[in-house]
This record gives structure tokens, C-alpha cells and sequence, in this order.
């Protein structure tokens, strides 16, 4: 049955009946051990609770800062990557990666805790670098690693090759250009002739110049040779990878000879830097290749990965360094050919929104840590995102999710590990986000006291320290990206917008503060209550007194006990909150003078 959010006294009155019931025994024992210490925030304006805050218009409630990176790296910058971003000490890693574009700039946005104001570079380990410490200017990390850095012994210069698409050397001859390149040195390069595929099975046998020229470029889809061919107008039958195995053929063979580039060692030695060939280098990658084009085994991979990466030979060095290879059995680019990145933190809600709650900010009270992979490139291949749920200090039966506003639907291949009731008022789409929205979301739970119900003492869960003890709960979500889709500063993950949607009903969303609803959300209810939302995108979930129903801590946060206002509990967050978050940026930390210890929930 679906409940109405404008009957908030009632909510109340029946919480309150609860608590009275089940607390009346220790009210004694407890006012006696809780004390209530009024916070001087300004001149004559003390603070006893959430309700007597002066918060700004302005003030968007955010413990972290968005921050903007650019730096430059060396011309043959490949030997240093990737390059990691942390803390000072070097123990919370905030990015891990490479250039997004190919160039020697890394350029991107990462999110951190409000109160951290210097960064770390570091480099691989193998590379004998010093870690560098940088302080920020604003919300900038600006950082030139192209002077101080002539005396390294670079282990990897791949300043000097060069590659041709299969579009180039497919080309009508003119002046220099990767056609008149094909046309002076191809009986050289091949003097009996170019041949791909596998002698043991099918091959393609390319007698001239001219013949490369009319078989490039191709396309069409992927299989495997049928016959032995000889000079072939096009690719019919075949598919694109049968051009791009040509391709890279030319582009080994070329460079081998002499006749293309100049770079330290032969091309084929490069090893790839990330996907499934990580770590193999181009001639033996060619061997697969060729192997599978001739009707044989494809060693596990398929069709695709090969013909990608195949055409990852042609686009490595045509024009700049693609950053999609690094030296064989060298250093450089070195760690993780797939960088993972983290983004952690803990929710707290309150549910009575558009009302305002109790300030206790437990009615949920969950962790988040999302881990993306990339490859090289900066493309994001994986997400996983674990939400371990501490406290359910509720009385609706709530669910909850979140969007990634800057991904569409359509990027997700999939989007597995949401658990749902059989009768959820939940609709998942083919792709398990849920369906009508064009933002990629997903719902977590549909009904939290499903997955960690009543211990049988106590409202909710893991609230109140005389009630059972309930062990935390942890669900993993795993996305999927569709190739190509999204790079990682287009992901945006500090962005990410969770939400819960109160006691089954679907369109009755709370968000963190200026964080817009979604598509399914009730849009008439926006602007009433106490909610001011309709004011403009900025107020979205504040009260008019500009208080939160929700807020994002980037660590995990020690809650309140039920009923305790925050205020009281945390003894700078009012001076936080009137500050516009400049002062104490660390409020929830444990230290000395923060915090009231018997007013933050702990179990035996």
C-alpha cells in the first residue's frame, strides 16, 4: 500500500511511541551518561541542535572537492606511466593511469577529502623515481614534469617509430605518403611476396604493391579464411580483421626492413601495455593472429579482440605515441596494465523527507567503495561497486540505489548483483539497470529489512546499544562498459548520485543536498513539505533553513546513536556547516576534542 509523505505527524507520533516503549527502562541510565554540549559557533548564536544551524544558500554540504589535474610529461613520457596520484603519505591512491588522449598530458578530475590540500605523484616502481609532492592551487593540481627530469635513464623511448593505418597504406601514391612508402619498397620488404593467415590451413598471398593498394581498406565482419586466396579485390567473406592482420603485416615488415621509423628496437618487440594481450609482444600476437585468419586455433581469444588488436599495431604511432605499447622486457609501463581506481565513503540518510528528520543521520547508514578498471587508454572497462550496510535506523522499508548522470543506459553492457524482491516495485531493464531511466542507474536493494531485517529489540537495525547486534551486509554490483564508451574523466565517479526511496514507493526519492531526483521520481512532491527544491537545482533536498537530508562522509563514519543529534555528537560539525565546510573539513575524524564517544553507536 502506498504511503503518503504528507502525514509526517503521524510518522513521528508512531516512532515516538516506540522509542517510549522500548527505552523507558534505560531513560534514566541514559540521560544520566548523555550530556548535550551547545557549540559557540558565532557571537551569541549557540548551537544545541541541527534546527539552530545559519546555513548558508551556498552551502552544498559536500566533505569532499572536486579537483582538476593537468600534467605535463616528457615527449617520451611512456617510461613513467602509470603515474599514481595519492595522499601525501602515499596511503589512499585517488588515480592511477595515463594520458586519455594519447598526447603527453594527463588531464582529468579526481574527488578527495575537503581537508587534504597536498597530493602525491609517484611513478613505477621499477623506474627508481622519487615520489613528488604537490601542493594544490584552489581546486587545481597543475604539474610540469618536462624540465628536472634529464638525468633518468629512460628505458623505454619509443619516440621513434611510426605505423600506418590500413587506410594508409591502401592509398593512391602521392609525394610521400604512405602509399608511395608501400609502392618503393614493397618488393624489397617482400620479395616472394606478402602472406597472411596459416600455412597449415588457409592463407591470402599478395603478389605486388598494386594488390595490398586494391585490397585495403576493408571491413565487413569477421571469419576466418575458407580457401587460399590470391590477390583478393576485398575483404567479402572474411571481415575487417583480415584487413587490419594485412596492415600490421606491412607495418613489421616495413619497420624491420628498414623503411619505416627509426625507433631503438625492431617493432614486433613491443609488448602491449593493457587488454587481453597485456604483457605479449607484437610478433607473437601476429602469430595468433595469423594462426586464426587461417581457420585455426584463436589460443582462447576472439575474433574481435584479435582484429582490435591487430588495428592497435596500425594506430600505435601514426603521428603520436597511442600509448598502447611499451618496451619488451623493460621497465617502462610498467604496474598494473589496468589500473583499478577507488572512490570510498559512507552514506547517512535521514527518511522523512520532504519532513525534516531527526538529525540523526542513521536511518541508513551505508559504505560504498567502487573500483574501476581502464585500460591504457583511459577507456573504463569495469566497474564494481560494494555498498556494505551498516545501520537501518528506520521504521519504513526502504531501497536504494544510485545513477552515474554522466553515463547513458545504453554504455552499460550489463549490471549484475541487485537484489530484489519477486514482487519489486522495481522494473529492471535487459541490462539489469533499472528501466525508464536514460541515466545509467542502479537499484541495490528494494527493501533493506529484506536482506537485514529486526534483530527482534530495538527500531531498525544497529541503532540503539542495548538491541541485538546485527552483522553488516555487503552487496557487490558489477558493470560492465560497452567498449569505448566512456573514459574515466567522463565517468565522473565523485559525481555519483545514491539515493534511498521510502517504504516502497518508487517516486518518493531522498538525495544527498543539490543532487537532482531521477527520472522515475515524483516530481509534485518536489517543493513541499519542508523541502525547497523547487527553488532551484541548487536547494534540491534542503530544507529552507538549507539543512540536508542526507550527507556523504569520504571515509567509514562512526554514526550517532538513535535520537542523538548530530550537532551534539560531532562537536565541530556546526562549525563546519555555518563555515560553508572551511572550517574544521575533518569534523567526523577521530580527534581529540571532535567528538562525543558514549553518543556514537558501538556494539559488544
Amino acid at each position: 500500500m502506498e504511503v503518503s509523505h504528507y502525514r509526517n505527524s503521524e510518522v513521528k507520533i508512531m516512532k515516538n511511541r516506540i522509542y517510549i516503549l522500548l527505552a523507558l527502562g534505560l531513560l534514566l541510565s541514559l540521560a544520566a551518561c548523555h550530556k548535550s554540549f551547545p557549540v559557540d559557533t558565532k557571537e551569541d548564536h549557540l548551537v544545541t541542535s541541527m534546527n539552530d544551524l545559519v546555513v548558508s544558500d551556498n552551502f552544498n554540504w559536500k566533505t569532499t572537492k572536486d579537483i582538476v589535474v593537468v600534467i605535463n610529461l616528457p615527449s617520451n613520457s611512456s617510461f613513467m606511466l602509470p603515474l599514481s596520484i595519492s595522499d601525501e603519505s602515499g596511503s589512499r591512491t585517488f588515480f592511477t593511469g595515463y594520458p586519455e588522449k594519447g598526447n603527453n598530458q594527463i588531464k582529468t578530475k579526481i574527488t578527495i577529502p575537503s581537508y587534504v590540500n597536498k597530493l602525491q605523484l609517484s611513478f613505477p616502481e621499477e623506474l627508481g623515481m622519487d615520489a613528488v609532492t604537490v601542493g594544490l592551487t584552489g581546486n587545481n593540481l597543475l604539474y610540469d614534469l618536462t624540465s628536472g627530469q634529464k638525468n633518468i635513464a629512460v628505458p623505454c623511448d619509443l619516440s621513434g617509430f611510426l605505423t600506418y593505418s590500413q587506410g594508409g597504406w591502401g592509398t593512391t601514391a602521392h609525394g610521400n605518403n604512405p602509399g608511395s612508402v608501400r609502392d618503393a619498397y614493397f618488393t624489397a620488404v617482400f620479395p616472394s611476396g606478402l602472406e597472411v593467415g596459416d600455412p597449415s590451413n588457409f592463407t591470402i598471398r599478395f603478389s605486388s604493391a598494386a594488390a595490398i593498394e586494391t585490397f585495403l581498406p576493408g571491413g565487413g565482419p569477421d571469419s576466418p579464411l575458407s580457401q587460399n586466396l590470391v590477390d583478393p579485390s576485398n575483404t567479402n567473406g572474411i571481415g575487417n580483421w583480415a584487413a587490419q592482420i594485412v596492415a600490421a603485416e606491412m607495418n613489421v615488415g616495413y619497420n624491420e626492413a628498414g623503411y619505416l621509423g627509426n625507433g631503438f628496437t625492431d617493432l614486433k618487440n613491443l609488448k602491449y601495455i593493457a587488454g587481453p594481450f597485456a604483457g605479449i609482444t607484437i610478433e607473437d600476437v601476429l602469430v595468433i593472429a595469423n594462426t586464426a585468419l587461417g581457420g585455426g586455433s584463436t589460443s582462447g581469444y576472439s575474433y574481435n579482440q584479435i582484429g582490435y588488436a591487430a588495428e592497435q599495431i596500425n594506430l600505435a604511432f601514426d603521428g603520436y605515441d597511442h600509448n598502447y605499447f611499451t618496451c619488451s622486457g623493460s621497465g617502462g609501463g610498467g604496474g598494473n596494465p589496468n589500473p583499478v581506481v577507488q572512490l570510498e565513503g559512507t552514506l547517512a540518510f535521514e527518511d522523512l523527507w520532504p519532513w525534516k528528520g531527526d538529525y540523526d543521520f542513521n536511518d541508513l547508514v551505508v559504505n560504498y567503495d567502487f573500483d574501476i578498471t581502464k585500460n591504457a587508454q583511459e577507456i573504463v572497462e569495469h566497474v564494481k561497486a560494494t555498498f556494505t550496510i551498516y545501520a537501518i535506523g528506520a521504521y519504513f522499508h526502504n531501497g536504494f540505489g544510485f545513477t552515474l548522470p554522466t553515463v547513458s543506459s545504453n554504455d552499460i553492457i550489463s549490471a549484475t548483483g541487485s537484489v530484489l524482491k519477486a514482487n519489486s516495485v522495481v522494473t529492471l531493464a535487459g541490462n539489469g539497470l533499472e528501466s525508464g531511466q536514460p541515466q545509467a542507474t542502479v537499484i541495490v536493494n528494494d527493501d533493506l529489512f529484506d536482506v537485514m531485517p529486526n534483530p527482534g529489540g530495538g527500531l531498525g537495525v544497529n541503532t540503539e546499544i542495548y538491541a541485538p547486534y546485527v552483522q553488516p551486509v555487503t552487496i557487490e554490483i558489477n558493470m560492465e562498459f560497452a567498449p569505448g564508451a566512456v573514459t574515466f574523466t567522463q565517468l565522473d565517479i565523485g559525481s555519483f548520485n545514491p539515493f534511498i526511496f521510502v517504504d516502497q514507493t518508487r517516486g518518493v526519492e531522498i538525495h544527498l543536498p543539490g543532487y537532482a531526483p531521477t527520472a522515475l521520481a515524483d516530481q509534485s512532491l518536489i517543493g513541499t513539505g519542508e523541502d525547497q527544491g523547487s527553488q532551484g537545482t541548487t536547494h534540491y533536498y534542503k530544507t529552507g533553513s538549507n539543512l540536508p537530508w542526507a550527507i556523504n562522509i569520504p571515509e567509514v563514519f562512526e554514526y550517532p546513536i538513535e535520537k542523538h543529534d548530530i550537532t551534539t555528537v560531532y562537536y565541530h560539525f556546526a562549525e563546519w556547516a555555518e563555515s560553508d565546510g572551511i572550517l574544521y573539513p575533518d569534523w567526523y575524524k577521530d580527534l581529540p576534542g571532535y567528538r562525543n564517544q558514549s553518543s556514537i553507536y558501538t556494539h559488544n
